[in-house]
């Protein structure tokens, strides 16, 4: 079988927060980009600039997004955009639209009905959509194969005041 076929690996960190259920050995070697927002790229359009605006903070708070994630991040709004548009234009059509028929080149008084192709559209982005919700955690069935410690986590107003106090014990 080659290289690269069947199920893709799951990144490490996500294992990890997993609780690495089939027990095999982790990746101690795999690059661990560093934490941060992406610079948004100057193409996106105005709905997918918008969706990129909404969800880097959410992906922000999950702790998945890093600064090397940005072409995956646009890639999705892209798809998102997409989505949108085609949508918009199945609501403003409907999913059935009337095709005029032509004969011999010349238009007639009959239509056929057919697929407003704007469907195929939106289910192509739809796709393109979830398989990066994937990727970023951002669906519920990927959520739920995440384990978060919570002792790890700290309210940093709390850790502001801890360190007050171990400031002013070491000037006392």
């Amino acid at each position: 079988m080659p290289r690269g076929s069947g199920r893709r690996p799951k990144p490490t960190a996500l294992r990890k927060l997993g609780g690495n259920a089939g027990k095999r050995k982790l990746n101690d070697a795999e690059p661990e980009p560093v934490l941060g927002v992406p610079e948004m790229p100057p193409g996106l359009g105005k709905v997918a600039a918008a969706e990129w605006k909404s969800i880097v903070p959410e992906l922000m708070q999950l702790g998945v997004l890093s600064k090397i994630d940005g072409k995956a991040l646009a890639a999705y709004c892209h798809c998102y955009a997409r989505w949108f548009q085609a949508e918009r234009d199945v609501e403003k059509y409907g999913v059935i639209i009337e095709e005029p028929i032509l004969l011999m080149g010349e238009a007639t008084d009959y239509v056929r009905l057919k697929k407003n192709p704007a469907c195929n559209v939106s289910e192509s982005a739809m796709k393109g959509m979830k398989s990066f919700l994937v990727e970023f955690g951002m669906t519920p069935a990927a959520r739920s194969r995440i384990r978060i410690d919570k002792a790890k986590e700290a309210d940093p107003f709390e850790a502001y005041l801890q360190k007050g106090t171990a400031q002013q014990k070491h000037v006392n």
